[in-house]
């Protein structure tokens, strides 16, 4: 697991690099969006003013028609008009008022100040000479108003609600391809994320906690069952078996003279005793036992669908093999095996093992490498033996 560290260290880091990528992408995507709807309002605005400069054109040209023909209450209108008129002018070239607040862009700027021809002088001509007749009558004035309006006025205003619209669509595009590069690499970095970074950290994860798992039902130097492990298995065995109406078997297992091993020969050659001798059982025994590291030197194994004479047999072929077994550079050594079966009369995994243990110490005290059964008493008056 140490030599994994640098991996999952880069495999993090490339996953908060692509977090804060991933965060500013969505930032400038959102960005992009209200930039976008603002470009979209202005542009509606400048076009929403630049259309209504033609409705007033015209309107100026009918109420001074109003106006000329006698009708005094056209005055007043025909001037809010011209008044009105002026004021979108001035919004549409300044880039203020009325809800714009960009000036003129470039292509429409030519169109509004091009020499003597440009909109803006034709516009406020226009609007001098309409104020002119509102205010004095002046025939003249009315005249060119009349001139202006019908010809070169109109299509003049029409032109430029078309340059607005075409600056308006090219800005809206290139805007929204602009967010949808962003959404693309956005979309690109979160699936790159996926399948270069978090898959991997998941797959380590789920190693390192199936790591953790085995360590947690593990012995780490035999590589068998712990106790716990045995503990759980073995309660769940006892319950199929009074389920099945089978039978089940007990061997309790200890190496004989183990400290006296330790003590000549060194901890390491202990320590290769005890693989050698894991090995050597997990070849022995059938598909379906269970063996377990449950002390230093002592080891338990369950049997299902062992009874006693099924359990001996096994027992005295472990021990013969382990007696038998020369290792090259191992010392050799023994076993002494304690066997129970389990009865009606057992509370559960705890008498079993009792029963074993008590057969280990008379198979002890016998003399050591040798198999001793302890069979069920009535009433059995054995206590609770904690396994802890």
């Amino acid at each position: 697991m140490t030599a994994d560290r640098p991996v999952v260290s880069r495999l993090t880091a490339g996953y908060v690099i692509a977090l804060t990528l991933i965060a500013f992408l969505s930032g400038g995507a959102h960005l992009l969006l209200d930039h976008v709807i603002a470009e979209q309002h202005d542009a509606a605005t400048i076009i929403n003013v630049a259309g209504r400069q033609r409705m007033l054109s015209q309107r100026i040209a009918l109420l001074s028609t109003d106006l000329r023909q006698g009708d005094e209450s056209a005055r007043q209108p025909l001037l809010d008009a011209i008044g009105l008129m002026r004021q979108s002018q001035d919004a549409l070239v300044h880039g203020k008022g009325l809800g714009i607040t960009n000036p003129l862009p470039p292509e429409a700027r030519s169109h509004y100040f091009d020499g003597r021809t440009g909109l803006d002088l034709a516009v406020r001509t226009f609007l001098g000479e309409a104020e002119r007749f509102a205010i004095n009558r002046d025939e003249l004035a009315y005249q060119r108003v009349h001139s202006a309006a019908r010809s070169t006025l109109l299509p003049t205003l029409d032109h430029a609600v078309g340059i607005f619209e075409a600056k308006a669509n090219g800005r809206t595009h290139w805007l929204q391809q602009a967010q949808q590069v962003v959404m693309a690499i956005l979309l690109t970095t979160v699936l790159a994320t996926m399948v270069l970074i978090f898959r991997p950290l998941v797959t380590r994860l789920r190693r390192y906690v199936g790591r953790l798992f085995d360590l947690a039902r593990s012995d780490s130097l035999t590589g068998l069952p712990n106790r716990r492990f045995l503990v759980d298995a073995g309660e769940a065995a006892i319950i199929q078996a009074r389920r099945d109406g089978a039978d089940l078997s007990c061997l309790m297992v200890d190496l004989d003279h183990f400290t006296a091993i330790n003590d000549r020969y060194g901890r390491a050659t202990g320590d290769a005793i005890l693989i050698r001798f894991a090995d050597i059982v997990q070849t022995t025994l059938r598909q379906g036992d269970l063996i377990g590291r449950t002390g230093g030197e002592e080891f338990t194994i369950l049997l299902p669908g062992a009874g006693e004479a099924g359990a001996l047999l096994v027992a005295e072929k472990l021990r013969s093999l382990l007696e038998s077994d020369r290792s090259d550079g191992l010392p050799a050594f023994t076993t002494s095996i304690g066997v129970s079966s389990l009865s009606g009369d057992d509370r559960g995994l705890t008498d079993l093992l009792s029963r074993a243990d008590a057969a280990l110490y008379v198979a002890k005290g016998l003399g050591r490498n040798r198999v001793r059964f302890e069979a069920a008493r009535p009433s059995s008056l054995y206590g609770a033996v904690h396994m802890a």
